[in-house]
């Protein structure tokens, strides 16, 4: 019944718009229109779309005038394209009244001139959300996210009619022009920037220059760059917590005074996962960063260092369980047995063979090895940061050894750190990607009320399970993480659930789309989308943890996710609430994404549960 009145209603609705003559919609000054007639209605559409688009042109193509005073470019040719990107995204939404004539077709596209408005609004509001992502990424040290979201900005604010009036509040309350305010962030995080080679490595008839990225003395969460080979620039690579790299082939590097490399701001490939940014980045007139090179002579790095694992001389930071003194003995004497361990791991890596090394490890160890190194043509970096050796759950985490990874049908090779988990036997039971220094500094900066270091060490050991098991597509760990009945939503938000286990009796919203899966569902669609990919790669910033009252530990994760596979990428916002009263099976029982934030700005958490 329900179908047959909202059939009904769209059908009256259908009939009003046709019973309207052109001539009333062209007359009416509530409208702004385009028209066009063509031999077919497809045509037809086409060029009234375009018509459309010209009229808003004209409105607004003075507003553009000093934007075109400053670049030189025509006038009426920028303002067309700027406003093409809006149609794109809106304006194909714009009314249509269709009049068949004889052998043509007649379209007329029409809408509310406060529509259009509206239209500028929302495009400003974008604006202004990437220029805040932008800054909290540069707190954070995600420079790569924070050239990525200035530059987005300002290709969006080239596109708005009232580019030079738009205003940014600074921390202190003042405004000020907001393209003034991205370009002096932009030039400000390109000037604070440090590359430096740390290490020249030769391998199998290549010379590797081992690269120090620090952005105002501190290690770079990301940052993503390109370099002169000799002929062309390299593929993408991407520096993670301060390493970066730069490989050269067949002594291309020999004859070189200096590498250049030129970081990475457009991120052009990533912008589908913003219709509005991808239809900007089509226009000829994109701001060039000039201060985007960097130039570092070559002259002090032409010895070679014959032999990557030699360059580990490494020092111990234990964190115990116990303070007894004979303990400590112990636990610092096992550390250098872990070291020799790594090494001869390390040593199979770079040879390519895996003898007399599965003795090292458990068998879920050796399967763990084994997905590591077909991740994707595993490199061992050299080490200079201190290892930590960190003794919590009758398990040994050493932090955190440097690797390279390059896939063959993938243009991008980026920097992973590894942790090594021993067992209680001294075997490598688990090999994970290490997570961020900016989001482990989250969970251990946290106050004594809030766990213990030990308890902030099963977080940590949890996420890094958790992200390395979705970049190596690793279902079995996945399945077994989640509680079978699971909540599991993946959509912008919440809606009322039944109580999964007791854990909570509400979720406080209401009449909000969403699509929630069961685990089994949820599983199944992993497994399709894992198949068609050669890498999944995940990077957690901005974490957010708080614990439950009471005695259970049963925390609420928030993290900002950015996503990267061969085919796919996208950013957004996960929760995670998981029982760690077992840490030796930890569950998840309830697992969101939403692409975006709330209206509010806020993101779904543990205060959208009532726990029992």
């Amino acid at each position: 019944m329900k179908k047959t009145i909202l059939f009904c209603f769209t059908l009256l609705f259908y009939l009003n718009i046709f019973a309207q003559k052109p001539a009333d919609i062209k007359s009416n000054s509530k409208y702004i229109w385009g028209e066009a007639t063509a031999t077919s209605l497809e045509q037809a559409d086409n060029f009234a779309i375009k018509d459309l688009v010209s009229q808003i042109s004209t409105k607004v193509e003075s507003s553009f005038s000093t934007t075109m005073i400053e670049s030189g470019e025509d006038l009426e040719e920028y303002t067309r394209s700027a406003i093409n990107t809006y149609s794109n995204i809106y304006l194909n939404d714009a009314k249509r009244l269709v009049v068949n004539k004889r052998n043509k077709v007649y379209v007329l596209r029409y809408m509310d001139r406060d529509i259009v408005d509206g239209i500028f609004r929302n495009r400003k509001l974008k604006i202004l959300d990437y220029t805040n992502l932008a800054v909290r990424a540069e707190k954070n040290c995600r420079i790569g996210d924070a050239l990525r979201y200035h530059y987005w900005a300002l290709a969006l604010l080239n596109s708005h009619p009232e580019k030079n009036a738009i205003r940014y509040q600074l921390d202190d309350n003042t405004q000020i022009s907001l393209i003034t305010f991205i370009n002096n962030e932009i030039d400000k995080i390109l000037q604070s920037i440090e590359i430096t080679i740390t290490d020249t490595v030769n391998f199998n008839k290549s010379k590797s220059f081992i690269l120090s990225a620090k952005y105002m003395g501190k290690n770079v969460a990301n940052l993503d760059y390109i370099y002169w080979t000799g002929n062309t620039y390299s593929n993408l690579y991407s520096a993670k917590n301060g390493k970066a790299v730069a490989e050269f082939f067949n002594n291309q590097a020999d004859d070189f005074s200096d590498l250049r490399i030129k970081l990475e701001y457009q991120y052009l490939s990533r912008t589908k996962i913003d219709s509005e940014v991808e239809s900007v980045m089509s226009m000829a007139s994109l701001p060039r960063l000039k201060n985007a090179k960097i130039n570092i002579p070559l002259t002090q790095h032409n010895k070679l260092t014959p032999n990557i694992v030699q360059q580990q001389e490494l020092k111990t930071v234990g964190i115990y369980q116990s303070d007894d003194i004979e303990t400590k003995v112990s636990f610092t004497k096992k550390c250098t047995d872990y070291r020799k361990t790594v090494t001869l791991i390390n040593q199979s890596i770079l040879s390519k063979t895996n003898d007399n090394i599965q003795d090292l490890f458990t068998d879920n160890g050796l399967q763990s090895y084994n997905n590591i190194i077909k991740y994707g043509n595993a490199q061992i970096l050299p080490q200079k940061d201190s290892l930590r050796f960190i003794s919590v759950n009758n398990q040994t985490m050493m932090r955190s050894i440097p690797m390279l990874f390059s896939f063959p049908n993938n243009n991008r090779k980026f920097v992973e750190n590894i942790v090594y988990t021993f067992d209680s036997t001294g075997k490598v039971n688990n090999i994970n990607f290490a997570l961020t220094d900016v989001a482990i500094n989250d969970i251990l900066s946290k106050s004594e009320r809030f766990g213990s270091d030990e308890e902030k060490y099963f977080l940590i050991d949890f996420l890094e399970n958790y992200q390395t098991a979705y970049a190596m597509q690793n279902i079995n760990f996945i399945e077994s993480v989640f509680s079978d009945d699971a909540l599991i939503i993946v959509g912008t938000v919440l809606k009322k659930s039944e109580p999964i286990e007791g854990m909570y009796k509400q979720l406080d919203t209401d009449n909000i789309k969403y699509t929630r899966f069961s685990k089994d569902e949820y599983i199944k669609h992993l497994k399709k989308a894992f198949n068609s990919k050669e890498f999944v790669n995940i990077a957690f910033e901005d974490t957010d943890i708080k614990k439950t009252g009471g005695k259970d530990k049963i925390y609420g994760i928030q993290l900002a996710q950015n996503y990267y596979s061969s085919n796919y990428s996208d950013k957004g916002y996960l929760f995670l609430m998981i029982d760690l009263n077992d840490t030796i099976n930890p569950k998840i029982y309830v697992r969101t994404w939403q692409p975006e934030k709330n209206m509010d700005g806020s993101v779904i958490g543990l205060e959208n549960f009532t726990i029992k």
